[in-house]
């Protein structure tokens, strides 16, 4: 197999940190080299793949296969075979929620209202138990790296802001002394603001106009995008967590850039020199605006921001039909939406027909 560079990196919840760096053998073999402290979650990037660990050991083995890394066998990790086991269960019913989100918009074009609400109660179930299963897991892993990785999947649902700050209270009790606690508790607090009185436009309602100037001086407007799904997004090069969370945007952006979607990068830089540096080093190849003013951008008042990364998924009529989408709800949501819209046909005689396609 051809020689890969592997590279080896700590996730923080404000810092993503290089900590080594190396080619892969003929075999695919590999070792990377760090300083053990507290256990933390860590990142191995092999070209385009990604395989997400907790170091916990001085002395820890992965094997997997080049195809499909995440899916690995940890040995002298706990914190690993814990955080495997949660993974694979959370990408297996998002899948499922996916089709049956799919299901759902496709049936809402037929006359079968018995079989819609089936469908909808199915789905409505299901999304209650995954909740139920990830608060379970975040609140009974003995592995503090990967009590906080699933706790965070719920920082993009709706109405969990008094659970986030339960979990994040009784973080002291389980896990003392902890930075990872910490930070966690500092983003909990964030994330109970914005629920409790986010000033910022809500889902339903159009999107505010503004418009901002590109890289290259250009004047975009948010209105020019008007006829396509748009990720307006919320970031900045001095934002880790931005940073962490932009390879999920591209995913989105290379699977269903043609199918009528596209992102609108809104950076909170100050540092013109900075921001172009960061857009080609990420390979965010969409439109990006700034004013230039980081958080005293009269975009970022206007949205209500109080943290980044932030996004608001529009429709083709500008309206709001979601909010902070993140890794795999941000795929599973777009597939929901624009896949269903994109197989949507219409007859001669003005019938609207939906036929969901498959999925690759």
């Amino acid at each position: 197999m051809p020689v890969q560079t592997v590279v080896l990196e700590e996730l923080g919840f404000n810092e993503v940190k290089l900590i080594d760096s190396t080619r892969s053998g003929a075999e695919g073999k590999f070792e990377l080299k760090g300083i053990f402290g507290e256990p933390a979650l860590y990142r191995i990037r092999l070209g385009d793949q990604v395989m997400l660990f907790v170091v916990d050991a001085e002395h820890i083995k992965l094997t997997s296969s080049w195809s499909d890394p995440g899916n690995y066998v940890a040995k002298g990790s706990p914190g690993s075979s814990s955080l495997s086991i949660f993974r694979k269960h959370y990408l297996e019913v998002s899948e499922e929620m996916i089709a049956l989100e799919m299901a759902a918009d496709s049936l809402s074009f037929s006359d079968a209202d018995s079989l819609q609400t089936m469908v909808h109660e199915d789905l409505k179930q299901k999304s209650l138990a995954f909740v139920a299963y990830i608060k379970g897991f975040s609140d009974t892993t003995k592995s503090l790296p990967v009590a906080l990785y699933a706790a965070s999947k719920l920082l993009s649902y709706d109405n969990e802001a008094e659970y986030i700050t339960a979990f994040a209270s009784g973080l002291s009790k389980r896990f003392p002394d902890s930075r990872l606690s910490s930070d966690f508790k500092a983003k909990a607090r964030e994330y109970a603001a914005v629920a409790q009185g986010a000033s910022g436009p809500k889902l339903g309602t159009t999107a505010p106009e503004f418009s901002l100037q590109t890289p290259d001086e250009r004047t975009v407007s948010l209105s020019s995008f008007r006829g396509k799904y748009v990720l307006v997004d919320f970031w900045a090069s001095w934002c880790p967590p931005c940073r962490a969370e932009n390879p999920n945007v591209v995913a989105a952006y290379q699977a269903f850039k043609n199918k009528n979607f596209t992102v609108l990068g809104v950076s909170l830089d100050q540092d013109k020199s900075k921001w172009r540096e960061a857009i080609n080093k990420d390979e965010l190849t969409w439109t990006h605006v700034s004013d230039l003013k980081g958080w005293q951008s009269d975009v970022a008042e206007l949205y209500g921001l109080r943290a980044i990364p932030a996004n608001f998924l529009l429709d083709p009529s500008g309206k709001i039909i979601a909010i902070d989408l993140r890794g795999p709800d941000l795929m599973r949501t777009l597939a929901a939406r624009i896949v269903v819209s994109d197989s949507t046909t219409t007859n001669t005689s003005g019938a609207t027909l939906s036929a969901p396609k498959a999925q690759k």
